[in-house]
């Protein structure tokens, strides 16, 4: 998972793996049938041991837009220190997203949890009068979504502080 995440999946040679996985050809050919195998493990993997994490901080409590703010700048602030392993599903996405049905799949999926957990924040701050915006939960928490999917390009991309905190600040302004 973490060659894949580090260089991609196009950079990552089968050389790559066998010498970072410390084992022969053969086994890794044995184990996980072919490198694009190998390479939808790694991104389960990726989902099962960071999946919850962003999810789980919609659940902060505070302020919708402190919450939103903090998990917008931690996003983006991680994606400018290892631009390689910002999300890896969305590295993923832009790499091979057109022509790989498998990492569409679990992006899309993953995708669906995030807006999930964040329309479900969205409601509980609007039961508490907390949003000025008028759009629809579901709708609203896409455009979030979105939102710091771009924030970790801006980022990757070497986007500076006060950049990025200009776009946080117009985003929070829809709701």
């Amino acid at each position: 998972m973490e060659l894949f995440w580090r260089k991609g999946y196009e950079a990552t040679s089968i050389g790559d793996l066998v010498e970072h996985l410390e084992i022969g050809r053969q086994s890794l050919y044995d184990t996980f049938g072919d490198k694009h195998a190998l390479y939808v493990a790694a991104l389960d993997r990726y989902r099962e041991q960071f999946g919850e994490q962003v999810s789980g901080a919609f659940a902060a409590d505070g302020p919708i837009k402190d919450v939103l703010r903090t998990i917008m700048r931690v996003v983006a602030d991680k994606a400018a220190a290892r631009p390689s392993q910002s999300c890896m599903l969305l590295g993923a996405v832009a790499e091979r997203g057109p022509e790989d049905n498998d990492v569409k799949k679990r992006f899309c999926s993953n995708t669906s949890v995030l807006e999930r957990a964040l329309a479900q924040r969205l409601a509980r701050a609007r039961d508490r009068g907390e949003l000025d915006s008028d759009h629809d939960d579901r709708a609203l928490s896409r455009y979030l979504t979105n939102a710091m999917y771009g924030l970790q390009l801006l980022a990757r991309g070497g986007a500076d502080r006060k950049h990025v905190d200009q776009v946080i600040d117009v985003t929070l302004s829809m709701i």
